[in-house]
């Protein structure tokens, strides 16, 4: 039984933490948070600022904060002998982050598993595998419409912004416009907010734009949806998949951790890992 620790305990936190509760080879061993408080749901679960303050070193770590806060925190579990996974999603930065990340994870003898949400993560399997019977053909990714975790967080942490959502809405042939829904801080500047919104690398390669509103709830909604089609002329293959965002998030998650102690030290991502290592059972049943 492999003893694993949450840090961060937001929506994507939340669903990992439930989804290792219901895993028969791991158990829930505490929460890493900035205030150590306990998690509403989780009072008996141990809460402490740092993975070391426990009495007992855990094995892995589900890593659930920003894209942009992952890897300082992730390089040094992994130096410190804790397996680690993360939903890291800014896609372009992936590759230099595993390299740097694979020594972290061989000075301590560990393996991680890195951008293993859903996109990237199981959709980057369905996409390899869709390639690899369609190797020349078009294909494309279409999300939505929902509200995007990354880019909601992107908004979030702008500088003026009190509170925020995202929403990704469906172009058609990969590309994407974004609807964002903000609250402002107090005495904020509103076109300053708008700019320093619209020139994140979250935004800026789509069309998006900013509405100011008094409260996000009415916007707030964590269901997904994608959809990966390819075709050659000849050939058209089709994935779709409606989620809950965090709930699929966190499962993933979990099943990359399991995964991660079956590898050699090292940082990986899902594509790179035989299917049947994220599966609690045995996989013979899905042949």
């Amino acid at each position: 039984m492999k003893k694993i620790a949450i840090v961060g305990a937001g929506n994507v936190g939340i669903s990992a933490a439930k989804a290792v509760m219901d895993s028969p080879d791991m158990e829930l061993c505490g929460f890493i948070r900035r205030k150590e408080k306990a998690v509403p749901g989780f009072e008996k679960i141990p809460v402490a600022e740092s993975v070391f303050d426990f009495s007992k070193k855990p094995d892995g770590a589900i890593i659930c904060v920003p894209s942009k806060s992952v890897e300082p925190i992730e390089a040094k579990l992994l130096e410190n002998g804790i397996y680690s996974v993360d939903a890291f999603d800014i896609h372009e930065e992936l590759s230099p982050m595993k390299k740097r990340l694979s020594e972290s994870a061989k000075i301590g003898n560990v393996s991680a598993v890195i951008g293993a949400g859903w996109d990237p993560g199981i959709d980057s399997i369905v996409r390899t595998l869709i390639s690899a019977v369609i190797p020349e053909g078009k294909m494309f990714t279409n999300f939505g419409p929902g509200m995007s975790m990354g880019h909601t967080a992107a908004a979030k942490a702008v500088f003026g912004v009190a509170d925020a959502v995202s929403v990704t809405i469906p172009a058609g042939n990969g590309k994407h416009t974004r609807k964002i829904y903000a609250v402002l801080e107090k005495n904020a500047d509103k076109n300053a907010v708008e700019h320093g919104i619209l020139s994140d690398g979250y935004f800026e390669h789509d069309e998006c734009s900013v509405e100011f509103v008094d409260s996000v709830k009415p916007f707030f909604n964590t269901r997904h949806a994608v959809f990966i089609d390819a075709a050659d002329g000849t050939h058209k293959l089709s994935f779709r998949m409606e989620n809950d965002n965090p709930i699929m998030t966190g499962r993933m998650l979990v099943s990359a951790m399991r995964a991660a102690f079956l590898q050699k030290p090292g940082a990986y991502f899902m594509t790179e890992i035989p299917p049947c290592n994220f599966c609690a059972e045995n996989c013979e049943k899905y042949l």
